[in-house]
């Protein structure tokens, strides 16, 4: 064969396996929080800041015997995911965000990540959601720490749908605590 003809060869052989791989397929977080509106925050002003602090940025982890991990990272960064939800929340509360206000809230998050053992027969799973939010204000500094975290087992396969459904309600879940949090509610009056 003729060098450029093998040339050829190897790049339509790499462009048919290429193209015939299993995309990667990505987690949709949107976590929907049913809270309804309220004046709890009378008006108050926040300058709001998510930071994800996790090393590795995959949302879910499934391991099998034998095989490498498979990693499913978030269809769009999570902490944009956290921002836009946590912010549409605290705006139904009666809270402005504005980047010039005195009440500086951070939410960082630590962990977030199912984790999942497969076996031949089924599955077991199981998540775990730490963010930690910072205030800052001219009263001084708050934090509080808010951990949520689940189980789950089933037949067979696990299913990344159910399992990001399990995801975005205990995110949810989450996101609804640090809203509703009488101690976070105090600090900003």
């Amino acid at each position: 064969m003729k060098p450029s003809l093998t040339k050829l060869l190897i790049v339509i052989v790499s462009s048919i396996l290429i193209a015939c791989s299993a995309p990667i397929k990505r987690v949709i977080v949107s976590p929907e929080l049913h809270i309804g509106s309220s004046n709890a925050f009378q008006q108050k002003q926040i300058q709001l800041r998510v930071k994800d602090m996790r090393t590795l940025s995959h949302i879910v982890q499934i391991e099998q015997l034998e095989h490498p991990a498979q990693l499913y990272p978030a269809q769009q960064s999570l902490e944009q995911s956290v921002e836009t939800s946590l912010s549409s929340a605290l705006k139904a509360h009666g809270l402005t965000i504005q980047p010039q206000a005195k009440n500086q809230v951070e939410v960082i998050i630590d962990s977030a990540l199912v984790k999942v053992e497969q076996t031949l027969l089924k599955y077991g799973a199981s998540n775990e959601i730490i963010f930690r939010v910072v205030i800052n204000n001219s009263e001084g500094t708050l934090t509080k720490s808010f951990k949520t975290s689940g189980t789950s087992k089933g037949p067979l396969k696990a299913d990344i749908a159910v399992l990001e459904r399990d995801f975005n309600q205990q995110l949810a879940k989450l996101l609804t605590e640090i809203v509703k949090s009488e101690e976070i509610q105090q600090f900003l009056q």
